[in-house]
């Protein structure tokens, strides 16, 4: 009887250490911009975009300080901005900045590919001059 319970308890453990993660995870994997057939978008364009980073984006009052900041997020389905990560910090709060403005953007168009809505990869640099 032991053994038959232990047994039991192996092939259920088993069925967790060696599942799969099911296809439909494994297609909402975020794209890259290039691949989207349709690019999302914020609304009124990328030009209202960087508009936004502009008022929005307070930049510290350190002597000197300029570069290229460069943000990476994913633009969902729904619109909404998520995984927000800094690829390049200028220091001084600089990175904080930027994601908490990414993050106040309101949501965008979604990506397409195929006919469907996708979670798109988008990277967005924020130049500093002092």
């Amino acid at each position: 009887m032991k053994k038959i319970l232990l047994l039991a308890m192996f092939m259920l453990a088993a069925q967790f250490i060696f599942a799969q993660a099911p296809l439909s995870v494994a297609k909402s994997l975020p794209i890259n911009y290039e691949d989207a057939e349709v690019k999302p978008e914020f609304p009124g364009g990328y030009n209202e975009f960087m508009k936004f980073i502009g008022q929005n984006f307070v930049t510290p009052e350190v002597e000197g300080l300029s570069g290229t900041i460069k943000v990476s997020f994913v633009v969902e389905v729904s619109g909404k901005i998520t995984e927000i990560k800094i690829l390049n910090d200028l220091g001084s709060g600089t990175g904080a900045e930027a994601k908490r403005v990414v993050a106040k953007s309101p949501n965008w168009l979604p990506g397409e590919r195929d006919g469907k809505q996708v979670r798109v990869t988008f990277q967005l640099p924020i130049i500093i001059k002092s």
